[in-house]
């Protein structure tokens, strides 16, 4: 099942874009952020782990954005496991919105753990 999620983001605070749900995995083929502030911004965007709330896989770290300018992921794939979720920080007194592309899968077998 594909799908996109849309958010505007809260400035200054880290806004889950989204959450994969318990018994499925989430293939990630998408993930757009967009500057509406008239500013130059800072994004931060990582993948945080259900099964260890210290495991954070930073995608982007204060990335600035000029005014009206966006970022795009893209062409390739993120797989996230059931509870894994993307968090999103904007800069304080920034105006931004997100986009994420995922497709879910019915999870078949015990999730892989790397660490």
């Amino acid at each position: 099942m594909k799908h996109s999620i849309g958010k505007l983001l809260t400035a200054g605070t880290a806004n889950t874009l989204f959450t994969v749900p318990a018994g499925y995995k989430a293939e990630v083929s998408l993930l757009f952020v967009s500057n509406h502030t008239g500013n130059n911004k800072t994004i931060s965007a990582y993948w945080q782990h259900a099964h260890n709330i210290d495991h954070k896989i930073i995608i982007v770290d204060a990335y600035l954005l000029a005014a009206t300018e966006f970022i795009k992921f893209d062409g390739s794939t993120i797989i996230l496991q059931a509870g894994d979720s993307m968090v999103l920080t904007p800069e304080t007194g920034s105006a931004m919105s997100a986009i994420a592309t995922v497709d879910l899968y019915k999870e078949n077998s015990t999730p892989f753990f790397a660490d």
